[in-house]
């Protein structure tokens, strides 16, 4: 029997419902634009509408989620073609997460 990769499966993990707990939704950064509020509302309103509950706070999941969104995130702007500054941002906050899940494993 194969050992499986370690990075591999983090990547395609699925992490299922979130787990009771204050709503995300209430608590986000105060310092987020009108535009940007309502995107990240409409994306936790989607998600909770697929997985049957909101997104809590202290999910165990979450850390490994972002991992994947920030992989995605790289992806999506190296696809549109976003400019170095950007994808540069994006990697430095894959990288950052990737570190801090190092030390958690």
């Amino acid at each position: 029997m194969t050992t499986p990769d370690p990075i591999a499966a983090l990547a395609l993990r699925d992490c299922g419902p979130s787990t009771p707990g204050a709503p995300v939704r209430d608590h986000l950064p105060v310092h987020l634009s009108a535009d940007a509020r309502a995107v990240c509302l409409a994306r936790l309103a989607h998600g909770e509408a697929l997985y049957g509950a909101p997104l809590a706070i202290g999910w165990e999941p979450a850390p490994v989620e972002a991992i994947q969104e920030a992989a995605d995130l790289v992806a999506y702007l190296v696809a549109a073609q976003a400019g170095e500054g950007r994808v540069r941002d994006a990697v430095e906050l894959l990288n950052s997460l990737m570190r801090e899940g190092a030390r958690r494993r």
